[in-house]
């Protein structure tokens, strides 16, 4: 039996067979379809997503080794590598950033490949955007040291690979500068500069005997010769060169060093970089060169003529230290600065002897037929009435005010107007002022250490370039033993008349030859603050330093001089945050020889104190830090941060070859 039930179900069916077309089976198929459609776009949107991210992290890794390869081959552009050495370079840093070179392409190109001293013309359609950054030398722009690296890579593609698309290719590239450098080559001319051109005649050579005859071109007479004090090594004052070592240009190892300098010019970039070369020996000199325009500069562009400059570098000739008069020429009885001063003011006028004042003639301090003091035994076995002996060695020279009267040149034993015009031609052959005030030349010293620290970072100060690295190599194969006085550097107060190798006669300021055999502690001598207060003066003194307000200050020596330039040159970060700044200089320091040798005062080995002042030096050019000195620990006579040793000049050549690769690179863009 039916029942409504039933008549109800029934009625549905019925309906259900009278459904609209959009609600049939062939509807539903095409919401399959749509799903389809749909999830196809959904896959490849994600598909997309993904595949732009690994891109995206690709590009990214492609572009850091891009630009690591284009530093790479700009340090290696700086050191004179060819293109295809670059392009090596270039490569291998790529591969240390894991960069699949089976994929990818690499080019490297600078300005001027052909070396004709113009940008490539084909840059300026292969690759427009390096064209622009070339210099146009051919409208006196300079040249740079442009690299441009392009990576052309072809990324896999993982989902986007499954409805045909493959690969992608990526392009990025670089351009690196080689920082333009300024750099200044400072070199020792002291006369031991020639100490193994006399050793190899004559080993010692301070055994001169008949069967080891010096023979200088200075000194034909043979007067010439270390001056040593027991249980030291030779000091080599006044020792002149064998065989007229700079007529033929073989004085060694001042040739090595010579030779080792023009090698680290050669690897700066002609009309890029610049080089000045300042040399130092009783003062320090720049020497003159002629740029690419033909104009005499500080710092010039022209490696040529830097190169022929070198060349061009002679020995520092000392007066004869044996000529000076007997008895003289003993460390302590002159002043080693200037013999002609004997008061130590500066002067020439002095008076040897209380028999003489300013308004009478020269003859009241000495005998008429003798021109120096003998001693009282001489003068009474002469029969001599004048017997005066101050200082009971006798000996010295009676001062005649308006000649130069120290060196005996002519070897008479007496004082006569050859001897001054002698001393008068030396002086307008050695000294830069001619024989005018500084009378530099007159002296038997020659290593004015802070001289040429000084004059090296004025160079930079007033000619160096802001963009460019600044570089001092410096050269040294002695100890300290002068400074500048007031006539060389006017910061240098004048009661300073010689410097700070101060004395007089007999007061025994002038043992030694100058030389500070204790470098703590260090002195002071820092100008009065801008408020006038005497105590704050040791506000801006170096920390740990010695300054009691006085001056003069006998205790400041020419070791406190070198270390206040190195300071005023390089020094960037003090404790002191008073204490004047100086510029970022790189400073390498460089000992030679005996610079790095113990000395001995007073039976006291005091150390490699020559080695330790140009460990200080580098230290400081290092990081413009005091306090942070890679050579503290480190043992004597081994390279350390940016000190070098060189026992002997043939290791010269490999450490300015070094220096030559550790000068910086920058990224431009």
């Amino acid at each position: 039996m039916c029942t409504r039930l039933c008549l109800y179900l029934l009625h549905n069916l019925r309906l259900r067979r009278r459904l609209p077309d959009h609600l049939s089976a062939d509807g539903r198929g095409q919401v399959l379809v749509i799903f389809a459609v749909a999830l196809l776009a959904l896959l490849l949107f994600i598909g997309l997503a993904v595949d732009a991210g690994a891109v995206y992290v690709t590009y990214g890794q492609l572009k850091r080794a891009v630009d690591a390869a284009a530093v790479a081959a700009a340090n290696d552009f700086k050191r004179g590598t060819t293109v295809a050495g670059m392009a090596e370079s270039a490569r291998e840093v790529l591969r240390l950033h894991n960069v699949d070179l089976t994929i990818t392409d690499v080019v490297l190109h600078i300005c001027d490949e052909d070396k004709d001293g113009l940008r490539d013309a084909s840059l300026q359609t292969t690759y427009p955007q390096f064209y622009a950054r070339c210099p146009n030398t051919q409208a006196n722009e300079s040249p740079r040291k442009l690299v441009f690296v392009e990576a052309v890579q072809r990324t896999p593609l993982y989902f986007l690979n499954l409805i045909g698309f493959h690969s992608l290719t990526l392009t990025t590239n670089a351009i690196a500068e080689a920082a333009p450098v300024d750099l200044v080559i400072v070199l020792d001319l002291s006369e031991s500069m020639a100490s193994d051109t006399i050793n190899e005649i004559c080993q010692p050579f301070w055994n001169v005997g008949a069967n080891c005859p010096v023979v200088d071109n200075y000194d034909p007479d043979g007067q010439n010769s270390a001056v040593f004090d027991s249980g030291n090594p030779p000091t080599y004052v006044g020792s002149g060169t064998v065989a007229g070592c700079n007529t033929n240009n073989t004085c060694q190892p001042l040739k090595q060093a010579k030779e080792a300098a023009k090698a680290l010019i050669d690897r700066l970039y002609d009309g890029y970089d610049q080089v000045s070369i300042v040399t130092f020996d009783s003062q320090a000199v720049v020497v003159p060169i002629a740029n690419k325009a033909g104009s005499t500069v500080d710092l010039s562009d022209s490696i040529t003529n830097a190169k022929s400059a070198v060349d061009a570098i002679k020995l520092h000739d000392d007066p004869p230290v044996k000529k000076l008069m007997p008895n003289w020429y003993n460390p302590g009885r002159f002043n080693p600065v200037n013999p002609e001063d004997r008061d130590g003011d500066g002067s020439d006028y002095d008076f040897t002897s209380l028999n003489c004042q300013p308004a009478t003639d020269d003859a009241r301090c000495c005998v008429v037929d003798d021109d120096r003091w003998d001693s009282k035994a001489e003068r009474q076995a002469r029969g001599l009435i004048f017997n005066t002996d101050p200082y009971g060695w006798g000996g010295v020279p009676c001062d005649h005010n308006q000649y130069l009267d120290t060196y005996d040149w002519n070897m008479d034993g007496v004082f006569t107007m050859d001897d001054h015009n002698a001393a008068v031609a030396w002086l307008a052959a050695h000294d830069p002022d001619g024989g005018g005030p500084l009378k530099a030349s007159l002296s038997p010293l020659s290593t004015c250490t802070g001289c040429g620290i000084r004059m090296a970072a004025n160079v930079l100060k007033s000619s160096g370039r802001p963009g460019a690295v600044w570089v001092i190599v410096f050269l040294s194969d002695g100890v300290v033993n002068l400074s500048d006085t007031p006539a060389t550097n006017s910061k240098i107060p004048n009661q300073y008349a010689n410097g700070f190798c101060q004395g007089s006669l007999g007061l025994g300021f002038w043992p030694r030859l100058c030389i500070d055999h204790d470098l703590e502690p260090r002195y002071c001598i820092d100008a009065d603050n801008a408020d006038g207060v005497v105590d704050n003066k040791a506000l801006t003194c170096p920390p740990n330093t010695d300054w009691n307000g006085q001056i003069p200050r006998p205790q400041y020596s020419v070791m406190d001089y070198a270390r206040d330039m190195i300071d005023e040159a390089a020094l960037t970060k003090s404790t002191n945050l008073k204490e004047p700044a100086g510029n970022d200089i790189a400073i390498y320091a460089i000992g030679l020889g005996a610079a790095a040798t113990d000395i001995y005062y007073q039976g006291i080995n005091k150390g490699a104190i020559g080695e330790q002042l140009l460990r200080y030096m580098a230290a400081v050019g290092d990081d413009g830090d005091r306090t942070t000195d890679p050579c503290r620990t480190q043992p004597k006579r081994t390279d350390c941060g940016q000190y070098y040793y060189a026992p002997t000049g043939d290791r010269l050549l490999p450490i300015f070859e070094d220096i030559a690769t550790r000068i910086y690179t920058r990224i431009t863009e």
